[in-house]
């Protein structure tokens, strides 16, 4: 998935990640310069569900070509019961 969508061979061991919030060094190699996961690491947030500026710019763009992504952090908004 991630060698098609990003055009650059990937093997498993370049996708392990322990996620957003980890600092960590085994983080997939985008996140080193994500904007997302740098705004949710400097509001101390779980992730952008719990965020009191939901949707935000960065989201809307993200979420223009990858639905997918609002339809997961809306579920997790309504599990919340923020919505």
């Amino acid at each position: 998935m991630f060698t098609k969508q990003y055009e650059r061979e990937y093997k498993p061991e370049d996708i392990n990640c322990d996620g957003c919030l980890s600092d960590s060094p085994r983080i997939f190699s985008y996140c080193n310069v994500c904007e997302i996961r740098k705004c949710g690491k400097e509001k101390s947030v779980m992730n952008c569900a719990s965020c009191a500026d939901y949707p935000c710019e960065k989201l809307s763009k993200l979420f223009a070509g990858y639905s997918k992504a609002k339809e997961t952090l809306d579920e997790i908004r309504r599990e919340y019961g923020i919505i």
